[in-house]
């Protein structure tokens, strides 16, 4: 798999670039603010229909622009594929080989990528928030409904908690028993799909995560990545008794929810537990073998991929390396230098990036790929 060309015109400060990437690594180098992240985005756009630094799409048109136009010619397994997205103020609009896909999901699948982003480092000791859209970021990578069930949640857990914030404003109570009903049999079946997915992906990628940490950190301490859920009858319920606990859950917390205006269970209460020595690795870890459980994550989840869409994802790394000591650095790239598939790579300084073969620089400056 890899990008064949690449179309970018109206994102943030790039200028319209026409490009043609190398099959294997891409280094982008340049000043902070020149654009090379801006890049990056275009690509991650391009693949999920979403950023990474902002959840309104909008956000990444380019000043004084109309809108924003991505278009990416891909080649995997023989076949070529074109992605299109146009984003407006107030729209995007998709096509996948000149057509509008229908239902959206037909989009995703043959168009995979990773992304390793210096803030990605900094997740243990980071925001439950932050690791969850991690979490679901690489879920999205292992199955692409997951991204249109995460969405469907989204918009019922909003309408739940608008009820209750009408309720707790004493602008709405008649019938509000029956109609939180309504949204917790929603809340309820879409959580518990999102959760099931988390646990499943987890359950594949926690061995993989512990082999890499003890190859990367030689710490003779073992690692452990696993999914907490905030609610104790959630933690303990079996897959297909899930929606069940999820009611009961709601059902349980229902006087709260009301008094404060919000939902207080489900997997947007959730979280992604980085462990270290069979403790909470925030909390005992060195700031490098945090680091080192980062990308011991990152590289499992790219074998991972490897494994069942039998090609490599084309990597993202955002100028990862000088958030890196030296031997992590190392380590990353001789497993890149080791592996097939793409990569795009940005960084200040070329020197940061360890590959002598393959490569190909280019210099960004003031939004122009030089």
């Amino acid at each position: 798999m890899r990008i064949a060309a690449l179309e970018v015109e109206g994102v943030r400060n790039l200028a319209p670039l026409v490009l043609s990437p190398s099959p294997r690594f891409n280094v982008f180098v340049g000043d902070n603010g020149q654009g090379k992240t801006n890049l990056l985005e275009s690509i991650y756009v391009a693949a999920t229909l979403r950023s990474f630094r902002t959840t309104r799409l909008a956000e990444i048109i380019q000043f004084g622009a109309p809108g924003a136009r991505i278009r990416a010619r891909v080649e995997r397994g023989g076949l070529t594929r074109l992605y299109d997205v146009t984003i407006g103020p107030h729209s995007r609009q998709v096509r996948l080989d000149g057509k509008a896909p229908r239902p959206v999901s037909r989009y995703f699948g043959d168009l995979n990528v990773v992304l390793f982003a210096p803030e990605d480092l900094h997740l243990p000791r980071g925001a439950p928030a932050d690791r969850r859209r991690f979490l679901d970021r690489a879920v999205f990578n292992r199955r692409g409904e997951h991204l249109t069930v995460v969405a469907d949640y989204d918009k019922a857990l909003r309408s739940r908690n608008a009820l209750l914030r009408e309720a707790a404003a004493g602008r709405r109570t008649k019938g509000i028993g029956d109609q939180l009903a309504v949204w917790d049999e929603q809340v309820a079946t879409l959580g518990a799909r999102v959760i099931a997915h988390r646990r499943a992906y987890l359950a594949e990628l926690r061995g993989p995560v512990q082999a890499a940490f003890d190859a990367i950190a030689r710490a003779g301490k073992p690692a452990d990545v696993t999914y907490a859920s905030a609610a104790p009858e959630i933690a303990a319920a079996a897959d297909a008794d899930l929606p069940a606990a999820l009611r009961a859950a709601l059902a349980a917390t229902q006087a709260r929810d009301l008094a404060r205006g919000s939902t207080s269970v489900g997997p947007h209460r959730d979280d992604l537990a980085f462990g270290f020595d069979g403790h909470e690795a925030a909390a005992v870890a060195s700031q490098g073998q945090l680091r080192a459980l980062v990308l011991a994550w990152k590289t499992a989840e790219i074998d991972l991929l490897e494994r069942v869409h039998g090609e490599p994802p084309i990597l993202l790394l955002d100028d990862v390396s000088s958030e890196l000591d030296p031997q992590r650095n190392r380590y990353l790239f001789e497993y890149l230098a080791e592996r097939q598939g793409q990569c795009f790579i940005t960084t200040t300084h070329a020197g940061f990036v360890l590959l002598d073969r393959n490569r190909v620089d280019h210099q960004v400056r003031d939004g122009r790929i030089v």
